[in-house]
């Protein structure tokens, strides 16, 4: 398995920055090694099979949140993404109220409406969506032809070759975290969830789970160097002895509003935050950090049989 982070130009008023990793290695058919690699969208060589994930970007235009949409446009072009995961808070700052609340056409409707995003968006649940109205994102998977939310956490499994598979987990992290259950009136959905139901599903999904690559999905970091919100103790108690022991390949997040990529000592387990899809916060660095970066964005992944790659898309201004 190769992990790279590439620089990518797409031609509109913004340019594109690379990061690089090294991963440890895995398992035998999965070999980590590095590489920077300065070529454009156009000369991806690969057959890859492509999707994005978008994290807090519920601003209803605002912020960044246009010149994102714009730039996954322009990388659609050549990059043609298969489906968009939502990694929460796609409505800030207090959710929705109902499937025909105006915000739906605002802040998603308007703002995705090349027809590049007429494809399946996967989106999961952000502490800003739980002050509103969590089960009317839920509801409106049918009305949206392309809002796919089953369920506040949700499993599938793709096959993006005729010898790979990929595992696909949703959680929702908000209901997993004391904080907003000790604030029901601010929260009022998180007290009618069961958090160890969850944990016990995750537990179940990932035991049962033969596909090559497992990727975790939730909108609270475990870790993050941020002075905003940082590493979650309890997400960390909860959720990463499962992921050591099932082999997790990523957990990708968002919450904090920049990009990261650590891993923490003796973990195989490489943990994302792409939190940049609107308003962007400064970011830092721990001893868990491989990069760090404050600039809006997106992230395409792209795999082809043994190789995955994570695309972090940085805009700034020329």
């Amino acid at each position: 398995m190769i992990r790279i982070f590439m620089k990518i130009a797409t031609g509109i008023a913004a340019a594109l920055f690379f990061f690089a990793c090294t991963s440890p290695s895995g398992s035998p058919d999965k070999q980590k090694v590095s590489q920077v690699d300065s070529t454009a969208v156009e000369q991806i060589d690969d057959n890859g099979f492509r999707f994005y994930i978008l994290s807090d970007w519920g601003v209803n235009g605002y912020y960044n949140q246009t010149e994102v949409a714009d730039a996954m446009v322009r990388t659609a072009m050549v990059a043609s993404p298969k489906f968009i995961v939502s990694c929460g808070d796609n409505f800030q700052t207090n959710g929705v109220q109902s499937v025909t609340d105006p915000l739906w056409k605002v802040n998603f409707e308007e703002v995705y409406k090349h027809p590049v995003f007429n494809v399946d968006w996967y989106p999961i649940l952000g502490n800003h969506d739980y002050k509103g109205n969590t089960q009317a994102e839920i509801d409106y998977s049918q009305i949206s032809r392309r809002w796919r939310m089953p369920a506040r956490y949700y499993t599938f499994a793709k096959q993006t070759d005729d010898s790979t598979s990929v595992r696909f987990i949703f959680l929702d992290t908000p209901s997993l975290l004391s904080e907003y259950w000790s604030e029901p009136q601010e929260y009022p959905d998180v007290v009618k969830q069961d958090s160890a139901k969850q944990v016990a599903w995750l537990k179940h999904v990932l035991a049962n789970s033969p596909e090559k690559w497992k990727l975790v999905f939730g909108h609270h970091p475990l870790y993050s160097a941020s002075t905003k919100h940082g590493s979650s103790t309890e997400l960390i108690a909860k959720l990463k002895p499962l992921f050591d022991q099932y082999h997790v390949d990523f957990y990708i997040c968002g919450h904090d509003h920049d990009f990261q990529h650590l891993r923490p000592q003796n973990s195989s387990v490489d943990y994302i935050v792409t939190g940049t899809g609107g308003k962007v916060r400064e970011c830092s660095r721990d001893e868990n950090t491989l990069f760090s970066a404050s600039k809006p964005g997106f992230t395409l992944v792209s795999i082809d049989r043994g190789l995955m790659k994570l695309i972090l898309l940085a805009l700034r201004a020329m």
